[in-house]
């Protein structure tokens, strides 16, 4: 009986035609988030949010398997595939996992790329998959119930700009290179390039672009201590962190940054060096500095378990390293 009202409901709103069409009648099955509701961590995003932990899964880019989408638990099993299609800059809520798709299993050329290259959405089994926005993006972040992406426009350069989960509204936010990847309670935070890359907010509910901090930083990583760490324009790209409350700014290392990662109490980062460059750790006063590796790794993303990272330009192999245990980085093979 359910089939045959929902049929005959599909039917007039055909019929009836006006610009209405099935996915409009579908979209407001698309739940709520929580407001607070962030996608993925700060620094998963700007290492290419390769890996993102939902509800006691983890999603992931399966670098051996064309960048595909699989899921698994944090102790990496239950291992399972859930898409043909690639997947970057991965985020998750409730029900939907979303990402930027530019590569897939299942076809190839210049024409199938076009046609398939977004951003996507699609519950948690891998089922319903929709694409929300054709067309190049940089990096996108799920914040209340809305994706902020950095959007490549045809005339060259940046927006930063919004879609609705449920595919409803989208609109330009701000114009220039602006990251979405670090928000917390519906707040991005961001390097400002019109303002000398110093430290700005912009608030999500009511569109409020405030300055933060009048001290040019990079990659900024609003964290649960209450701080935030970035990488310091004016030293080189140190490592530093600052209190926007207490106004308090430390040095944590005077190493050069390639790139980093906080989790919980620790720091994860690569040290730029012509002459031994290497992945570190430590904990996030800057203390107790330990060696991961010796070499140059990149796309260090960070679940509750494991730090996953590859050497730079090689996307495999894949390696991992326990969170919280003694230093051991083995090979992640999914």
């Amino acid at each position: 009986m359910k089939n045959l009202k929902l049929i005959l409901v599909l039917f007039l709103i055909l019929l009836l035609g006006g610009g209405i069409t099935a996915y409009t009648y579908f979209k407001v099955q698309v739940p709520e988030n929580p407001a607070g509701t962030v996608g993925n961590t700060p620094g998963n995003l700007y290492n290419k949010g390769l890996f993102c932990e939902n509800d006691g899964k983890v999603y992931f880019s399966n670098a051996y398997d064309s960048n595909t989408l699989y899921v698994m638990n944090p102790e990496e099993t239950e291992i399972e595939k859930i898409s043909t299609i690639g997947a970057v800059s991965i985020n998750a809520d409730g029900k939907y996992v979303y990402f930027y798709q530019g590569t897939s299993a299942e076809g190839s050329g210049l024409g199938y790329a076009v046609k398939t290259t977004g951003m996507y959405r699609m519950t948690k089994d891998g089922k319903d998959s929709l694409c929300l926005k054709r067309g190049a993006i940089n990096a996108l972040a799920l914040i209340d119930n809305n994706i902020y992406y950095q959007h490549f426009l045809d005339t060259g350069g940046l927006n930063l700009e919004q879609i609705s989960i449920d595919k409803s509204t989208e609109s330009v936010v701000l114009e220039g290179i602006i990251s979405p990847s670090c928000a917390v309670n519906s707040i991005i935070y961001y390097s400002n390039p019109t303002e000398n890359y110093t430290l700005y907010s912009y608030d999500t509910r009511s569109g409020m672009n405030s300055n933060v901090w009048n001290h040019r930083v990079w990659n900024p990583i609003y964290h649960t201590d209450g701080y935030i760490y970035f990488m310091d324009i004016d030293t080189e790209y140190e490592l530093h962190r600052y209190h926007p409350v207490t106004g308090e700014h430390q040095t944590l290392t005077t190493d050069r940054l390639e790139h980093f990662n906080v989790y919980d109490n620790y720091i994860y980062y690569q040290k730029f060096s012509q002459i031994e460059p290497q992945l570190m750790r430590m904990y996030t006063d800057g203390s107790n500095l330990e060696t991961v590796a010796y070499g140059n790794f990149e796309n260090i993303n960070i679940t509750s378990a494991y730090v996953y990272y590859n050497e730079y330009g090689s996307p495999t192999p894949v390696y991992h390293q326990a969170l919280y245990g003694p230093v051991n980085p083995t090979i992640f093979s999914p």
